[in-house]
């Protein structure tokens, strides 16, 4: 939030800095005849920058948006896998449910952070590694452990390519060229008014300020929306946190499934 309050307070401040520096203490007769011409190129480029703008933020936001959704396509993965191993033989099913509870709480603990430095973590796939030999080596002649077995299996397939779009969207950042377009574009965009024959004075210096606030609010969310997992508008781990909720309540439905026979 605090970054959003001084992006504003920078951008009032540099159109104001701007109007004063540029712009004329006070207005000449051609100010009226040329107030057509003024309005027009003001208007294109307010118009051009709000375009560009425009595009930018929801380009920036679709990437997040992909990347949240690749988290929780994940976490369900996970969690079928975790449910799929309720039909192991008795000494794998405990093995494989610990490692991908491990597994989780790595990325969790450990790869989300890592995500923010634009990388994942080697550690989690050998984690991942880990719960496909634990599978793989269940041993079972049968039928219903086997089938068990196939479905843990092809659950563990569907995570790891999961797993790989989620890190495939680490890379999903604005390009450097388009954000400092941006840069370039709001203070040309607030150097317009004054260029062309803005007076400096009171009035006008607090309409650029506003104007000045509001480009460098939209410039500053896009620096906020350029990568999926920093910043500070980002992809939290929150769904790797639901999967082990469902952990624990695949668990606890295996314990209630267990009981007295009926009489």
């Amino acid at each position: 939030m605090w970054v959003n309050v001084v992006a504003v307070l920078a951008g009032a401040a540099l159109a104001v800095v701007i109007g004063l520096g540029i712009g004329r203490v006070r207005s000449s007769p051609d100010d009226e005849g040329n107030s057509s011409a003024v309005g027009f190129v003001s208007a294109a480029v307010l118009g051009f920058f709000a375009l560009f703008t425009g595009f930018a933020v929801a380009g920036a936001w679709q990437e997040l948006s992909d990347a949240r959704r690749h988290t929780y396509e994940e976490s369900r993965a996970l969690t079928e896998v975790y449910w799929s191993a309720r039909l192991l033989p008795g000494p794998d099913r405990p093995v494989v449910r610990q490692r991908l509870r491990a597994y989780t709480r790595q990325v969790i603990d450990e790869e989300w952070v890592q995500l923010g430095q634009g990388h994942g973590s080697a550690e989690a796939w050998v984690s991942l590694d880990r719960v496909r030999v634990a599978a793989d080596a269940v041993r079972t002649e049968d039928p219903v452990e086997l089938g068990a077995k196939a479905d843990t299996l092809r659950g563990l397939e569907d995570a790891y390519a999961r797993r790989t779009a989620r890190l495939a969207d680490v890379g999903s950042r604005a390009p450097t060229l388009e954000l400092w377009g941006l840069v370039v574009g709001a203070v040309v965009v607030l150097a317009v008014p004054p260029l062309i024959g803005l007076t400096a004075g009171g009035r006008n210096l607090v309409l650029m300020g506003f104007m000045g606030a509001a480009v460098a609010f939209a410039v500053g969310l896009v620096f906020q929306l350029s990568g999926p997992f920093d910043g500070t508008v980002k992809v939290e781990p929150t769904a790797f946190e639901l999967a082990l909720t469902r952990y624990e309540q695949i668990d606890v439905g295996d314990r209630g499934a267990v009981g007295p026979p009926l009489p």
